[in-house]
């Protein structure tokens, strides 16, 4: 997120829809007289409308608080079944896969209006058509992963071993061509060539070969004497402690954030009771977030909640994550 609120205006699109997860609802409305249907049929108001400044073409996009994993079956045909209706009831492309979106935060490119609320998949229930298919095709099922997403990947983990080449590029794009060919109907590849080209060029010095699978890193003890075997062994107990208090916070955070959409939705008070009910959370631990949901609760022109947080250095978050992201980004990922 924070590379790309560096450099908005180096690319078009983002990713919000990942190779796992569906962390929201994108429509592609190419027909400008359609832009205001979703608002004539009583859908509600997206999170995200994003206008080319150009062409007048436009993506609608319904974040969802809690992403829907790809391994859910029946989530996704639920998912699948209120896109589906959506495409139909608006008049959006039934064609668009569903993962890239336009760059919201490019503003040379795109005229972008915010809504600050994300929302729950059940809120769109009502939307489903009885004509829509209720059994997911294989079709459908490969569809969901999306080629651009695999020819991406695959060809990112490439560039991450072969950045300092001083022939990065001409390999880059030899096995982009190659890896496209595994398509049926292979696609137009440019876009994520000169994306990954880019990223991987710009941060060549920061990436590092894994040395261990293993999620703390630590190498195997060996050749100590018992003393310095047991200073070890609490050494990186201190450490493995430090790392899931910092994940259960992160867990939390998230857990307020959503306890927070839904008081706003329902129209209830929020006070730091009503978020300890919400979230299972006690009292006490709600409290010590009274900074962060302040600034959850605050409103403020052009950007979202979600954003607003992490762009705004996110000086309540419990860690720094290290660069290790790519150009096109999730901003809901669990």
């Amino acid at each position: 997120m924070e590379y790309v609120c560096k450099k908005p205006h180096k690319y078009s699109q983002i990713q919000l829809n990942t190779d796992t997860h569906f962390n929201a609802i994108i429509m592609d409305v190419d027909d400008e007289e359609m832009l205001t249907e979703w608002n004539a049929v009583g859908l509600p108001v997206p999170t995200i409308q994003t206008i080319n400044l150009n062409n007048k073409k436009a993506h609608l996009v319904w974040l969802l608080n809690v992403p829907i994993s790809k391994r859910n079956k029946k989530a996704v045909r639920y998912y699948r079944d209120i896109v589906k209706s959506i495409q139909i009831l608006i008049g959006a492309d039934r064609n668009y896969q569903n993962h890239q979106t336009k760059n919201f935060l490019n503003i040379h490119l795109y005229h972008t209006v915010y809504n600050d609320y994300a929302y729950d998949l059940s809120e769109f229930r009502q939307f489903i058509l009885s004509t829509v298919a209720q059994d997911i095709t294989v079709e459908d099922t490969e569809r969901s992963k999306s080629r651009h997403i695999t020819l991406f990947n695959q060809l990112r983990h490439y560039g991450y071993k072969i950045a300092k080449n001083r022939d990065f590029y001409d390999l880059l794009k030899a096995k982009a061509e190659i890896l496209n060919h595994q398509f049926e109907i292979p696609i137009n590849y440019k876009s994520i060539l000169k994306s990954v080209y880019e990223f991987c060029h710009e941060n060549r010095n920061n990436f590092k070969v894994k040395a261990t699978v293993k999620t703390m890193g630590f190498s195997k003890i060996v050749g100590l004497s018992l003393e310095k075997y047991q200073c070890e062994v609490s050494s990186r107990q201190r450490k493995a402690a430090k790392r899931t208090t910092q994940l259960k916070v992160i867990q939390t955070i998230r857990f307020i954030k959503v306890a927070i959409d839904h008081l706003i939705r329902k129209k209830c008070k929020i006070t730091n009771t009503a978020i300890a009910q919400f979230t299972k959370r006690s009292l006490s631990t709600i409290k010590r977030y009274s900074g962060l949901i302040r600034k959850f609760i605050a409103k403020k022109k052009g950007l979202i909640r979600s954003i607003r947080v992490i762009a705004s250095g996110g000086e309540e978050r419990a860690t720094h994550l290290p660069l290790r992201g790519a150009p096109l980004i999730a901003l809901f990922t669990g």
